[in-house]
């Protein structure tokens, strides 16, 4: 599910507004994790405040989330330590925090000119930096597991006489149903339509109607043809 991230800088100001995707935010980050299985459930919109937050830090951070590469101002590292620590990104904050000390007390900075260099510098860390289990790929694994473990168990309520159907508070954060065969794969719109060209031209005709009828689930539904349960499964597991 796509979100609309929205950056109040004042009340008379323009909004800035990054869109972002509910199932990547909580990949990435326990806050969004656990905001999204709770209070945040339904939303569709996110407002941060400027007082608090930069607009440019978080959305630094956010970007961070997809590309696991962060790039950020120099300037901007103190705000950007702050987002992190909001968003329970512990790893990266310490990492930022290390840097915001480097800075802070590099020989350089005694210099007028050379601070004015400095202010132009851009921080750039590689996800290779961080521990194994907060990069992006051992995020998208966790995903993963999760929609399979519940493709699983939704085949089991699909086959047990009044077995109750799982429900919107699914911790993958699945938005599109792929069935293949008898099985059915609870899936992301986002991971399908950026890594196939197939299933992107699918799901760009998907816009305000159901492709198929998935029950209670109310979510998009897909059918796939001329493939195999094991295939898909490896299909998604390289997405």
């Amino acid at each position: 599910m796509t979100l609309a991230v929205v950056h109040e800088k004042s009340r008379h100001a323009m909004t800035l507004v990054d869109p972002a995707h509910r199932a990547i935010l909580c990949a990435r980050s326990p806050f969004f994790e656990k905001k999204f299985n709770g209070d945040w459930k339904d939303r569709k919109e996110l407002r941060f405040s400027e007082k608090r937050l930069s607009f440019s830090a978080l959305y630094n951070l956010i970007h961070s989330f997809y590309a696991d590469r962060l790039e950020a101002p120099v300037d901007d590292m103190e705000s950007l330590s702050l987002i992190c620590k909001v968003c329970k990104c512990e790893e990266l904050r310490k990492l930022v925090d290390k840097e915001i000390v480097h800075h802070r007390f590099a020989p350089y900075k005694a210099t007028r000119k050379l601070d004015l260099v400095e202010s132009q510098t851009r921080f750039v860390l590689q996800g290779q930096s961080l521990p194994l289990e907060d990069r992006l790929p051992s995020a998208l694994q966790r995903l993963l597991d999760n929609c399979l473990a519940n493709s699983r168990q939704e085949d089991y309520c699909n086959n047990v006489p009044n077995e109750t159907h799982r429900n919107s508070e699914d911790d993958d954060h699945a938005d599109l149903i792929v069935k293949v065969d008898d099985r059915v794969f609870r899936c992301h719109q986002v991971i399908l339509a950026s890594r196939s060209e197939y299933f992107k031209a699918r799901i760009s005709r998907m816009v305000g109607f159901l492709e198929g009828n998935n029950g209670s689930l109310g979510l998009p539904f897909l059918e796939a043809h001329d493939l195999s349960v094991e295939a898909f499964e490896k299909m998604l597991e390289y997405m």
